[in-house]
């Protein structure tokens, strides 16, 4: 039995079917994931190592030339380049488009650990970060008040982070502008020679009583207890007492050849929010989140926390990446309302039968609406060609529910009945709607063949 029998044999399940699709489209469509573009893997990986007091030269010959010799070999790789400079080594790796990125991640890994070992041994272990638009922050929050920015930062970075954090969706909150507190130490240079002591014995000194250590484990019958010390410094009047040495039976603390008190780090670079010295957080999403989505999260959050950090200080929203997103999505959105009214009105003025055009008028929203249904069960999220595909639908389904419609009136204006007009008129037509819209399919199955070949564009596509 045809589709077209079968539908029209069975009015009311072919109304409560649709009617059931219709109702769970509408509840997903609160819910669709809105994006700019598809979530693409970059195929781009980078290999960072800290070789710290380094000049450029020592960079190039003791550390990049190592890795390079070691990451060539990576299956799938396409380019490679590195960068040396003053402690610091930079290898990027480039790979083809569609390229398992966590495959290759690994592969990169197991060729680190063959020469890890012969690294310097000043140089840290070499880090891999992937390139991907996940890493970069979605959303910058200025952080304002009548405060130094040194205490705005402290704030900042002992609450406000620490509550954003916890917001769903957000992977990390990091601070900038200001300076951290820290315990900064003075050193007197006339008393330093007067005790006969160097700056390294200080340091070795002072490093070597600010420990925390595990001291093994006691058994006690069917129980075992973890032992650890805790040697690390709680106060600033401890580490003032540290004894740094012992001379002719007198030990020398810190005290003696200089003073610890609580400070600021250096100045290492300068924050500015239009012309200003300020601070700000940027906020990160988790891989694989959807930004809109964390940044709606987020909005509420803020609200929660100016309700909890003093008076005297604000936050404001200085950056949003999304409000790219939302106004592009609306403008498409608003594109695709407006070719609905028009075809509809010009269906009317065409067939000049009421009835015809709501057929159509209502079959359009509902494809939609259940098309929307299973991008979100396929985990597509509504993006620029997503709506571009949807965009083309509506004039695919136009184009269909005119030969239909067009082909039944025809059995009706010969005196058929109803249900043996739309029998007959549907019968006939369906073939040729379907060759016809696997004309327009089959256009873009050459992107299927040469995927690879098409680079960006060919994920973008796909």
């Amino acid at each position: 039995m045809s589709i077209t029998k079968t539908t029209l044999r069975h009015p009311v399940l072919t109304l409560i079917v649709f009617v059931l699709l219709g109702i769970l489209g509408i509840f997903t469509l609160k819910d669709a994931a809105i994006a700019l573009m598809p979530d693409i893997d970059s195929p781009y990986l980078s290999v960072n190592t800290i070789y710290e007091n380094a000049g450029p030269e020592s960079v190039e010959k003791s550390v990049t030339k190592l890795l390079e010799g070691q990451l060539i070999s990576v299956s799938g790789l396409k380019n490679l380049t590195s960068s040396s400079s003053e402690g610091r080594s930079s290898i990027w790796l480039e790979f083809n488009y569609g390229t398992d990125l966590d495959i290759a991640t690994n592969d990169v890994r197991d060729k680190l650990d063959r020469v890890t070992r012969r690294l310097p041994d000043d140089a840290d272990s070499p880090t891999i970060f992937k390139m991907d638009s996940d890493s970069m922050p979605i959303m910058r929050i200025a952080v304002r008040g009548s405060r130094p920015r040194n205490e705005l930062r402290e704030i900042a970075d002992d609450t406000i982070c620490d509550l954003i954090a916890q917001t769903e969706g957000v992977a990390e909150a990091s601070v900038s502008g200001g300076r951290d507190k820290i315990v900064r130490v003075d050193i007197s240079q006339n008393r330093l020679a007067a005790y006969g002591l160097t700056m390294m014995q200080v340091s070795q000194a002072m490093s070597s009583q600010n420990l925390e250590l595990g001291a093994g484990k006691i058994t006690e019958g069917s129980q075992d207890y973890s032992i650890r010390t805790t040697g690390e410094f709680s106060s600033i009047e401890e580490v003032n007492d540290t004894v740094i040495a012992v001379k002719n039976g007198y030990a020398v603390r810190l005290s003696d050849i200089g003073t610890a008190y609580m400070g600021y780090a250096d100045k290492t670079n300068e924050v500015y929010i239009n012309g200003q010295e300020g601070v700000y957080i940027s906020v990160t999403k988790q891989s694989g989140k959807n930004s809109v989505t964390v940044a709606n999260a987020v909005y509420e959050k803020l609200d929660e926390i100016r309700e909890i950090i003093p008076g005297d200080m604000s936050l404001e929203i200085i950056r949003d990446t999304t409000d790219s997103i939302r106004e592009t999505i609306n403008t498409l959105l608003e594109s695709a309302g407006q070719g609905l009214v028009l075809a509809v009105l010009i269906l009317f003025l065409f067939l000049k039968n009421f009835k015809s055009t709501i057929i159509i008028a209502i079959s359009i929203p509902l494809s939609i609406i259940i098309t929307m249904l299973c991008m979100n069960f396929a985990g597509l999220t509504l993006n620029m060609m997503t709506l571009t595909g949807l965009i083309l639908g509506v004039g695919m389904i136009v184009d269909a529910s005119i030969v239909m419609i067009e082909n039944i009136f025809v059995y009706r204006t010969r005196g058929a009945k109803a249900m043996v007009a739309a029998e007959l008129g549907a019968g006939e037509m369906v073939m040729s709607v379907i060759s016809g819209n696997l004309t327009t399919i089959c256009v873009f199955i050459p992107f299927l063949f040469y995927m690879r070949e098409l680079g960006f564009m060919g994920q973008m596509f796909k």
